[in-house]
């Protein structure tokens, strides 16, 4: 049964093929694969299957041939039970032990940095200790707001009962298997709030800057940027405001901070992704966006007094 190990590479020891091991390991790779392949169920169906006979670098035909050993009954789907057998077949161990050591790696990485980011957002007096009151904002979030639970957790979590909670508390709190989920959901949350607020700075601002540059006159010397030959150049229109920013309105912009004409030049054509000559507001959104222009772009805009950043308070 030599063609039907899915051995990969040989890094970590692998353990002793032991009956706790072997479900330790099933139910690992199990709850990954479940839901890989359409809604989760009880069962493993193949495109789930094949996912981990992948991650094996099995081909296609090994897969197959994986497939059938593993589904006894032949019903086109795995129990828990057929998986955790499969897992067992001496040839197979190493590899399943493997993808299962390095999921649980990964996840364990993961978990430090939620546990991380949820305590700097937690710890609003910046202390590095959690105390009740702080905890207790985490508690409401996931939907806890029974005062005796909320309680009941921070003792569970306050091992050395000093009334707060250190970050190494709180990572072991966050691991816990009713809790970790939960945890990763408020993460989530937090993370998506967090880049829809930078989003909404950056919509913001871009508007802002594409209104004061759209119309605004600059020398016609700019236009040599544009191949003349090209029948992009007829599409560029002239110093009026016409929701696109030609090469002269972007160059005035460069102008403020003393870009090279060549640099600009370079810019334009990056940003301008249609090729159309000109800059829509989309086009000019993302350049905004870009870590090395945002600040440039804030400063520029600041100094315009627009009422709507001034409302959004970007400065």
């Amino acid at each position: 049964k030599g063609h039907m190990s899915m051995e990969t590479e040989t890094q970590p020891k692998v353990p002793p093929r032991t009956e706790g091991a072997v479900i330790s390991v099933a139910a690992t790779l199990f709850n990954f694969l479940n839901g890989k392949g359409g809604a989760k169920t009880d069962f493993l169906n193949w495109m789930e299957f094949s996912r981990l006979c992948q991650y094996a670098r099995a081909d296609a035909q090994t897969a197959q041939k994986l497939w059938a050993a593993a589904d006894k009954d032949q019903s086109g789907t795995l129990s828990k039970k057929e998986f955790a057998q499969f897992c067992n077949i001496p040839a197979i161990w190493p590899t399943v032990w493997r993808i299962s050591d390095q999921l649980r790696r990964n996840e364990f990485k993961l978990q430090m940095q939620v546990a991380e980011r949820l305590f700097i957002y937690l710890d609003k007096n910046l202390d590095k200790k959690l105390d009740m009151a702080e905890f207790s904002k985490l508690c409401k979030g996931a939907g806890v707001c029974n005062v005796k639970k909320a309680q009941k957790l921070w003792v569970e979590s306050d091992t050395d009962q000093n009334g707060s909670l250190t970050i190494h508390e709180f990572f072991h709190f966050v691991r816990r298997k009713g809790n970790w989920k939960v945890c990763l959901k408020i993460h989530e949350g937090l993370k998506t709030l967090a880049e829809q607020k930078t989003k909404d700075k950056v919509r913001i601002v871009s508007t802002a800057l594409f209104n004061y540059l759209d119309g605004h006159k600059k020398s016609p010397s700019a236009l040599l940027w544009i191949d003349l030959t090209s029948t992009a150049t007829l599409r560029v229109k002239g110093s009026r405001k016409d929701n696109v920013l030609t090469p002269n309105e972007f160059l005035y912009l460069c102008d403020q901070v003393n870009t090279d004409r060549k640099v600009a030049e370079r810019y334009f054509r990056a940003v301008d992704k249609d090729g159309t000559g000109s800059l829509d507001r989309e086009e000019f959104f993302y350049f905004c966006a870009n870590d090395q222009i945002w600040r440039v772009v804030v400063n520029i805009v600041n100094k315009l007094e627009d009422p709507s950043v001034k409302a959004a308070g970007i400065y």
